[in-house]
């Protein structure tokens, strides 16, 4: 069987290349994606010539089995602003509404929805309520678990809540898979041979390795370590404090006395 998929939210096609990895046949029925630089993306990765659309004013009329997508996150996430996405505040991550809606009109077999974590946090939970109430009333049955990618065979500290969504007339019940050990590292998915853009220049080095030592002097919590690649990276994020202390790696490569 050959699903017909319609990707929302699509970006660069996280969702489908899921689908060719598992082997599973499908048609794109269509690709919904507002930014340019990502349908760029998309068509040059999956050989398509998809065009710019704003979901808000997509109202077509398919055959689909599956809508996946991934709303957007940035009113969610600790990372952002915290606007939260209540239905008609006009915010980005407002828009998962708009899969609800369409939803209810096309009727799929299957949907499933991925974000962060921070969606079933005490300020946001009762959008991710919502839309499972909204998902059960339109005929669904709901099952959704965080799950972290260092338990599914990538070497990152990534918790994303997914929600799998099944019609009710159909007699299938869903199991989330049983985490796996994992093999791989860090330095296992590096690049050989980075361009040197990737470096940190003596300049910055040499200001950050200041700063470390003052900040440790002062007692403060901020610290300067970078990894040599064999652990498990952690997800970038924009709190103060966490980047230069999280997310870099020491290189083989010889630079001087860059890292």
């Amino acid at each position: 069987m050959t699903l017909k998929v319609l990707e929302l939210f699509g970006g660069i096609g996280a969702c489908s290349r899921a689908l060719d990895h598992l082997g599973i046949p499908y048609e794109l029925a269509d690709y919904v994606e507002i930014d340019k630089y990502a349908v760029a993306s998309f068509n040059a990765i999956h050989g398509t010539d998809f065009k710019p659309q704003d979901i808000r004013e997509w109202d077509k009329k398919m055959d689909v089995d599956l809508i996946m997508h991934g709303s957007p996150c940035q009113d969610f996430s600790v990372a952002g602003l915290g606007k939260g996405g209540n239905e008609g505040s006009g915010t980005r991550s407002s828009l998962m509404y708009e899969t609800l809606r369409i939803v209810q009109s096309l009727k799929p077999s299957y949907v499933i929805w991925e974000n962060v974590k921070n969606l079933i946090s005490e300020k946001h939970r009762i959008n991710f309520d919502k839309y499972l109430d909204r998902m059960e009333s339109i005929g669904y049955r709901n099952y959704w678990k965080v799950l972290n990618a260092k338990d599914y065979g990538i070497p990152q500290n990534r918790e994303r809540v997914f929600t799998i969504s099944i019609r009710k007339d159909i007699q299938q019940q869903f199991t989330f898979p049983k985490p796996m050990i994992l093999e791989l590292r860090l330095k296992d998915l590096l690049e050989e041979n980075a361009d040197e853009s990737l470096f940190l220049s003596e300049k910055l080095l040499s200001y950050f390795i200041r700063n470390d030592a003052e900040q440790r002097r002062k007692g403060n919590g901020y610290k300067f370590e970078p990894t040599d690649g064999g652990g498990i990276a952690l997800t970038i994020c924009d709190k103060e404090g966490t980047r230069m202390q999280n997310n870099f790696i020491k290189s083989t490569k010889t630079r001087g006395n860059n890292e």
